[in-house]
């Protein structure tokens, strides 16, 4: 059911991600094609396209991470198209790459040399200089994500571990095994006081990011949950599923209230659910799944 403040932003290739500017009066999609567009939200216009992105990963901080074909990795603006970042080609090349909030860390995983089947996780600062490298699990990192003031940089993996380093000295400070799979997507609450993450048994889960004790759980998504965001004033949080069994088939977006754990609304995507926004006022939700259109819920 459609309500005031649903809307549909057409776009020439499938959309992968999405974000919005700081002031939200733009929303920026990383697509299929290679390149970002960016809509003014007040006309509804295509404002423009950033060609040569290579993403699927925005950051709400209007900047991105991406990788080159010779493994070199920069932190690019979108708001302004000015390269934030540059790092000169590491080894082993990035499988995935990832900016803090305010672009000055950047985080890569890969594969480990010696092992083959171990992950890499290394970290990089605002000069260029490796802060440092840990093992992270086997089987390939699912998502990797900076708390908001970038003093941790937290990684899931398919071993369904989720791994927590302080990122000014690479120290391991916890590393949550009570999990018995996968997670697909993680997030930090804007203060960073709060941790969630959800994947393969389709629950949210919530933590204390202090103490790292897990505090609830968010049960009633219908299929697995492929995406998160908290809202911006962190009482909300938005999940989004995809169904098993093809990745084309309808989902559910949910959006829970964190104090009752009840659901606030329930809309559905065409397919998979590829990533999900809040604007910053808290009003909408930014939903992309992977088709020429990027929906707008009204939260």
């Amino acid at each position: 059911m459609w309500v005031p403040g649903d809307r549909i932003l057409e776009s020439e290739s499938e959309a992968e991600s999405v974000a919005f500017s700081k002031d939200g009066s733009l929303l920026a999609a990383g697509c299929r094609d290679n390149r970002i567009r960016v809509w003014n939200l007040r006309s509804g216009a295509l404002e423009r396209t950033v060609a040569d992105a290579s993403t699927n990963l925005l950051a709400a901080g209007g900047h991105f991470a991406k990788v080159a074909a010779d493994g070199k990795v920069t932190v690019k603006s979108w708001e302004t198209g000015d390269v934030m970042r540059q790092l000169a080609p590491p080894a082993p090349k990035p499988a995935g790459v990832v900016a803090s909030p305010d672009g000055s860390l950047v985080a890569a995983s890969s594969r480990a040399y010696d092992t083959g089947s171990e992950n890499l996780v290394r970290v990089w600062d605002a000069a260029g200089r490796e802060r440092f490298h840990s093992l992270a699990g086997v089987g390939g990192i699912t998502r990797m994500v900076f708390s908001p003031d970038g003093s941790m940089l937290v990684a899931g993996s398919y071993d369904a571990d989720v791994r927590v380093w302080d990122t000014r000295n690479g120290e391991l400070k916890t590393k949550i095994e009570e999990l018995t799979v996968s997670m697909f997507d993680m997030v930090f609450s804007p203060d960073g006081r709060q941790f969630a993450a959800a994947g393969v048994d389709r629950i949210v889960y919530l933590w204390d990011a202090a103490t790292w004790k897990l505090t609830r759980k968010l049960t009633g998504q219908p299929e697995m949950i492929s995406a998160l965001a908290f809202s911006p004033d962190g009482k909300r949080i938005v999940s989004g599923g995809f169904d098993e069994m093809a990745f084309q088939n309808p989902a559910h977006v949910l959006v829970w209230d964190l104090a009752s754990g009840k659901v606030l609304r329930t809309v559905k995507s065409d397919s998979r659910v590829a990533r999900v926004a809040f604007s910053p006022d808290g009003k909408l939700v930014a939903v992309a799944d992977r088709k020429k259109k990027v929906w707008l819920w009204a939260a």
